[in-house]
C-alpha cells in the first residue's frame, strides 16, 4: 500500500508540472531562478491535494480513453509515440516508414486526442473553481510545493494521508 500511496503522490506531484513548466519557459531566465517565496496555508495546501487528487483521476481515466482510441485506430501506442517523437524532432514520413494512411490514421488521432485533451483541461478546471480557486493560484501552490522542500514535505503527508482514507486504498 506504500508504494501505491508514493506512487500516486508522484503522479498527482508531477500532474501540474508541465503547465507549471510552461508558464516558466516564458519567463526570463532570471526570473526563473529569483521567484518569490510563495505563501501557502493549510488550508490551500489541503485544497491543492484534493484538486490533485481528483484531477489526477480524470487524467488516468482520460489516458485509457486515449489508449483505446490509439489502438482503435490501428496503431500500438508504441507505434504512436515513436511517430509523435519523429515529428516533434522534424523527421519525415519517409524517414519514419510511414505509409500515406498511416500518416491519415495518425492525423485523425491528433485531432481527436485533441478534444480529449480539451475536455481534461475543462473538467480540471471545473474541480479548481469547485473547491473555490482558480488556476493562476493552483499554478502558484504548484510552483510553492516544487521549490520549497518543507511545503513538498507536507504536500507529500496530506497526499498520503487523504489516500488512505480512499475506499479500497
Amino acid at each position: 500500500m506504500t508504494r501505491i500511496i508514493a506512487a500516486a503522490t508522484m503522479l498527482i506531484f508531477l500532474m501540474f508540472g508541465m503547465t507549471i513548466q510552461a508558464s516558466a519557459q516564458g519567463m526570463p531566465p532570471a526570473m526563473q531562478q529569483e521567484m518569490p517565496d510563495i505563501e501557502v496555508s493549510d488550508d490551500e495546501l489541503n485544497t491543492f491535494v484534493e484538486i490533485s487528487i481528483e484531477a489526477q483521476e480524470v487524467n488516468m481515466e482520460a489516458q485509457e480513453d486515449m489508449i483505446e482510441l490509439v489502438e482503435g485506430a490501428g496503431l500500438s501506442v508504441e507505434r504512436f509515440n515513436e511517430i509523435l517523437t519523429g515529428m516533434q524532432q522534424g523527421q519525415s514520413q519517409a524517414d519514419m516508414g510511414m505509409e500515406d494512411a498511416e500518416m491519415e490514421r495518425f492525423d485523425e488521432l491528433m485531432n481527436d486526442l485533441e478534444v480529449i485533451q480539451e475536455g481534461i483541461d475543462e473538467k480540471v478546471e471545473e474541480i479548481v473553481e469547485s473547491k473555490g480557486m482558480d488556476m493562476d493560484r493552483v499554478q502558484e501552490i504548484q510552483m510553492a510545493v516544487q521549490m520549497n522542500p518543507e511545503l513538498q514535505q507536507k504536500f507529500q503527508e496530506i497526499v498520503q494521508e487523504k489516500m488512505g482514507e480512499q475506499p479500497g486504498m
